[in-house]
């Protein structure tokens, strides 16, 4: 072995004396004492390492063996202990569910199927909680109009679906506010629509067109709500051709768009999820937000436009607020003439 590289250190490598390393040559030298001392090194290189790996194998079953008896530790505890709470059980749709005093007939696989999607979709929703939260600032003022009106309370998880109860919500087909209009249907409904107010966006106004919209839905088109809340959703047109071409009066037997096959039963899982916050979410109703008290004032602008922070200045109040409670007003003036607006009853630190 030492003859074989005396003879071939000529041409390209040798071991270098000293520390072990590869040089390159082209002179012959002598290697005999760089073989003997790399020899050496790579010796104790190799006792290194077999300690190194004695070493990570004893770390491996340490912990390994930890490990083992920790899982089994905690299989002992949560089975002595009863400890079920760790592993809560998946919420489960109710067996019977009514909407507007209809009741909705869930032992029927077909129908279960649709609601349940829709169900576990909301409770999968990262903002689900938030809806909830909102909800305690949307529904009380749409409560009270829906039980003057003589309308089932039922109606007010129609804007869960459609905005979230968001007021200046936009759809892709540009309908708007938390009822969702088209401009067409909100015009039809006497609500004001032009370059700086959309009423579409006030859900005192809103919700009282919506009213309108969906009595004359359900009392003078459809026989039930699941029916009236379709045509809500696509327009009745659509809704009695689907009727007259497949022959049926049933909501749940039609073959529809898929955005309306999954509007109604969203709307029964909405209700059954936002009816019971504490249930689904931990949310009492102290934890809910609160609607903003507010007075209504009258504005005259004798001038050709004035500033709504001028105006909330004059009434002791910030623009924020002014522009929150009212949505409808698109720009950040009220042009000339008179107006009624609303603004905070209290002062902004107790909002």
């Amino acid at each position: 072995m030492k003859k074989l590289l005396s003879e071939y250190a000529e041409y390209w490598l040798t071991i270098h004396a000293v520390d072990c390393t590869i040089v390159q040559t082209r002179d012959p030298i002598d290697c005999t004492n760089g073989l003997q001392k790399h020899e050496a090194c790579f010796m104790s290189w190799k006792a290194s390492m077999t300690h190194v790996g004695m070493a990570f194998v004893a770390l491996f079953l340490t912990v390994g063996s930890l490990l083992l008896v920790d899982s089994f530790t905690l299989g002992q505890n949560t089975v002595n202990e009863e400890n079920y709470a760790l592993y809560p059980s998946v919420p489960r749709l109710p067996d019977t569910i009514t909407f507007a005093g209809e009741p909705v007939d869930l032992s029927v696989n077909f129908i279960r199927e649709r609601v349940e999607r829709e169900f576990y979709d909301f409770l999968e929703s990262a903002d689900s909680i938030i809806v909830a939260k909102r909800t305690g600032r949307c529904f009380p003022p749409v409560e009270k109009m829906l039980a003057d009106a003589g309308m089932p309370d039922d109606l007010k998880y129609i804007l869960v679906v459609e905005s979230k109860c968001i007021e200046n919500a936009v759809s892709g087909a540009n309908a708007v506010g938390p009822w969702q209009f088209i401009r067409s249907t909100g015009r039809n409904y006497s609500l004001t629509i032009n370059r700086w107010k959309d009423e579409r966006r006030d859900l005192h106004l809103a919700t009282h067109a919506a009213i309108k919209f969906l009595r004359t839905l359900r009392e003078k088109k459809f026989e039930s709500w699941p029916l009236s809340l379709a045509a809500y959703n696509t327009g009745g047109t659509r809704i009695r051709k689907a009727m007259r071409d497949q022959t049926s009066q049933d909501y749940w037997d039609l073959y529809l768009s898929r955005e309306t096959m999954r509007y109604v039963p969203r709307i029964l899982a909405a209700k059954e999820i936002f009816s019971h916050p504490v249930k689904y979410f931990g949310l009492g109703p102290e934890d809910l937000w609160k609607p903003i008290p507010f007075q209504h004032v009258t504005v005259n602008v004798t001038t050709k436009r004035k500033a709504l922070s001028a105006i909330a200045k004059d009434h002791g109040t910030h623009l924020l607020y002014v522009k929150q409670l009212n949505p409808e007003l698109r720009r950040a003036y009220l042009p000339r003439g008179t107006h009624k607006i609303r603004i905070p009853s209290s002062q902004p630190s107790e909002i």
